[in-house]
């Protein structure tokens, strides 16, 4: 990630979470003046979002800092971190929003109603649909985890904001049962986002496969002069890949030749596939015997060009 980028995701963030507090504030006052306690619960849920961005902030700040011997691989884990602990405030909100129905459905209970109450949620949803349509588009151009992982929980206020307006119209109606029904559902909802944030930002930091190696074993084919591949590994996440592997070439060509070789498989898996960096280890075909000179006289190589591989009599 560069500076730049890291700059231009917080300027997102800081936009987003100024948003974010606006709506928050506003269904906070107007659900205590009209003793709403849904629209109290989606305030704090709005105030959740603020965290989020906060987190994100301090996570693009650390991910943004160049490598250093530490850390020599750079910082960029941390943005992937910062995402995760999103989703945990997803997950924690749709366990909130669970109890809150379960409460109500022991005890009973209605918001009171007025024009003002829909005029207000109405506005918000509006807001919520803006930012999440922002939000995503630049995190998809930034190719920032937290900005995409926000978005996410963006998305799923809107459906706690249509839960709210439903509750007020089903209470308005006389069958305030069906705000605990919708309140469900939106817990379904917000628990899949959670889901969905946690398992992308899991899979990032334990370094699960990022691509399938079939995918990766095309595009090496077709450089000229790469006779086959196998271990296959990547890692990382959209924007940040990763991978190593190993290539055989024939064992008639000089070590300059193989090492071109070598150079256009990176270069290939860069411009296809997107790859940040790509480690390759280049082998003679297998069961082939070479020879190395060192200073001290000609010497052969080890019968078997692959120590982990065993010997066959």
């Amino acid at each position: 990630m560069t500076t730049r980028d890291t700059g231009a995701i917080q300027r997102v963030l800081l936009q987003v979470l100024v948003l974010n507090l606006a709506v928050a504030i506003a269904k906070l006052v107007l659900g205590a003046s009209t003793g709403s306690i849904s629209m109290v619960a989606d305030g704090f849920h709005s105030l959740t979002d603020g965290t989020s961005n906060v987190v994100g902030l301090v996570g693009t700040r650390i991910a943004g800092r160049p490598a250093d011997e530490s850390h020599p691989y750079g910082h960029q884990k941390f943005e992937t971190f910062a995402a995760l602990i999103i989703g945990g405030l997803v997950a924690l909100t749709a366990w909130e929003i669970l109890q809150s129905s379960v409460g109500r459905l022991l005890h009973g209970g209605a918001p009171d109603v007025s024009p003002l109450s829909f005029a207000v949620m109405g506005v918000t949803i509006l807001v919520n649909i803006g930012v999440t349509t922002y939000e995503s588009h630049r995190g998809r151009r930034l190719n920032s985890e937290v900005l995409l992982a926000d978005a996410l929980q963006t998305r799923s206020d809107i459906f706690v904001s249509l839960g709210v307006i439903t509750s007020l119209i089903a209470s308005a109606l006389g069958f305030p049962i069906l705000d605990v029904g919708m309140a469900l559902l939106i817990t379904a909802i917000i628990g899949w986002s959670a889901y969905q944030i946690l398992h992308h930002s899991a899979d990032a930091l334990l370094d699960a496969a990022a691509l399938d190696p079939d995918v990766v074993r095309e595009v090496v084919e077709q450089v000229p002069g790469v006779e086959s591949v196998h271990k296959i590994r990547t890692r990382g996440s959209d924007g940040k890949m990763y991978a190593d592997l190993h290539i055989q070439v024939s064992a008639d060509l000089r070590l300059d030749q193989a090492h071109v070789i070598g150079h256009l498989v990176q270069e290939a898996l860069h411009h296809d596939l997107g790859l940040t960096d790509v480690v390759v280890h280049v082998e003679p075909p297998i069961g082939h015997h070479t020879s190395w000179a060192p200073n001290s006289g000609r010497t052969e190589a080890p019968e078997n060009p692959h120590p982990e591989e065993p010997q066959h009599e």
